[in-house]
């Protein structure tokens, strides 16, 4: 399951009074537990269950992490507060954001994924990292190791590896 490895990354890899530490203190974490919550009840066909959970998660710790988001283990959120991300949003891989970010698609704007699909939101390869404040809107594609500096507004895609 998902909240093992957002659990690991979490814990920052650390020994057991640590991991128990993040396990009953840290709120990123619990943010992130609500969200695979949510998101699992929403594939078991139990949305109103996942509506409930979401709103909760939003009540408790200031995030609106959309469940039907699909977010690659991993993911992990730093003071976490305000952060948004839309219905559908992917990432392929570990994400990590910080405080502020807001991440979504732009009404009326969609395209092609290459795979015969069509998104609206953005994409996120692998070991994207979205600084404080920054915004990610659209159907962009943010490369594998890209990094968003604070602040930064994003409506374009961004190729693997590149610092905005």
């Amino acid at each position: 399951m998902n909240i093992n490895a957002d659990f690991v990354v979490a814990a920052g890899g650390k020994g057991f009074p640590r991991s128990l530490g993040t396990l009953l203190l840290n709120p990123c974490f619990h943010a992130v537990a609500l969200f695979r919550l949510s998101a699992l009840l929403y594939r078991g066909h139990l949305e109103p269950l996942a509506k409930i959970v979401w709103c909760l998660n939003r009540m408790l710790y200031h995030v609106d992490l959309d469940y039907k988001a699909k977010l690659a283990p991993g993911f992990r959120l730093v003071h976490g507060l305000g952060v948004v991300i839309g219905a559908g949003v992917v990432s392929e891989g570990p994400l990590t954001v910080y405080q502020g970010v807001t991440i979504g698609g732009s009404h009326g704007r969609h395209r092609e994924d290459g795979r015969g699909g069509v998104f609206w939101q953005p994409h996120f390869g692998s070991d994207v990292t979205l600084y404080t404040n920054s915004c990610v809107f659209g159907p962009v594609y943010v490369g594998d190791g890209a990094i968003v500096k604070a602040a930064r507004i994003v409506t374009e895609d961004v190729e693997p590896g590149r610092k905005i």
